[in-house]
């Protein structure tokens, strides 16, 4: 089992399964929101970093908070904010 990792959890626990622990991405989250010089903000997209109890592997996850689905995850960061920047430039070109 992977050590709890402090970093991924600053934000705060969001909500609690028997089987995973959700954390509140307030970076990621706050991307997603910002509106940047294209008037591509993205207010229906919630981030957060899971936790899986039995493994301790952590994840991130995407979800649309319209529909309450999971619509992306990932275990880099950076992969993370790759898929906001698509969203986004799909949101701007009406893609």
């Amino acid at each position: 089992m992977e050590a709890r990792n402090q970093f991924l959890e600053t934000d705060g626990l969001y909500w609690e399964s028997e089987t995973h622990e959700w954390f509140n991405d307030k970076t990621s989250t706050q991307y997603a929101h910002s509106q940047g010089i294209h008037n591509d903000a993205l207010p229906h997209i919630r981030c957060f970093v899971t936790r899986n109890k039995a493994t301790g592997e952590y994840d991130r996850v995407m979800m649309d908070s319209g529909t309450n689905e999971i619509i992306y995850d990932t275990k880099v960061l950076e992969e993370m904010a790759g898929a906001i920047d698509k969203l986004k430039i799909a949101k701007r070109f009406n893609i």
